[in-house]
């Protein structure tokens, strides 16, 4: 089922330096594939835009409620809150995310915003629950993966530590593996599967 006029705006965070990088090839794809369905797409380029990824003294301020969040974190936070759907695209670096990008969530998804915690210590997610699709590339093969317990540490660290944390739970992920040795026709085959699997989105019922 093609994307319809119920999502209305994407935000792809991409985390990679060079340009050329198969996670911009994806990227661009993705970003393509949703403006020619009459998407407004929103990119957020953190190597691009140099992004600050260690946490800060303004920041450990801000967590501890003796400041405000600094207007760089504002902004991003308002990339977050007007998107439908969210796409970050990386390779994965020692079976997680690249260094900068869990800065991103480390400076981004902040006490207040992202999560609350109360007077008895009961913890609520505060993210509006849109869909959220990892979108990696990776050596090895998915047999590997699953063999050595990192397919599940992708799954513990990323999808439920961070995005369920904060209360995201439509949370989808497809990796390109092999990517280091990939061809144009097996990239090709990866870009026929994200269309039929994460750019073709099963919209919200209707009340």
């Amino acid at each position: 089922m093609p994307i319809s006029k119920q999502y209305k705006n994407a935000l792809i965070v991409i985390t990679h330096p060079d340009s050329t990088s198969l996670s911009h090839q994806i990227a661009n794809h993705i970003a393509k594939h949703l403006t020619h369905q009459g998407m407004s797409v929103e990119v957020a380029d953190l190597h691009k835009e140099d992004f600050k990824s260690a946490i800060t003294i303004a920041d450990l301020g801000a967590y501890r409620g003796q400041q405000v969040v600094g207007p760089d974190i504002v902004s991003e936070q308002a990339r977050f809150d007007r998107a439908d759907i969210v796409y970050f695209v990386f390779p994965i670096y020692w079976w997680s995310v690249p260094a900068m990008l869990k800065g991103w969530f480390d400076r981004v998804f902040t006490l207040g915003w992202a999560y609350k915690i109360d007077d008895q210590g009961r913890l609520t997610g505060e993210l509006k629950n849109i869909p959220v699709k990892l979108i990696a590339t990776g050596t090895g093969d998915k047999a590997g993966y699953d063999k050595h317990g990192y397919t599940q540490a992708i799954q513990t660290q990323i999808v439920e530590g961070i995005f369920g944390f904060c209360g995201l739970h439509d949370v989808q992920t497809s990796i390109l593996y092999g990517a280091d040795f990939i061809q144009a026709d097996g990239l090709q085959d990866f870009f026929n599967q994200l269309d039929q699997d994460i750019l073709a989105i099963k919209q919200p019922s209707s009340c």
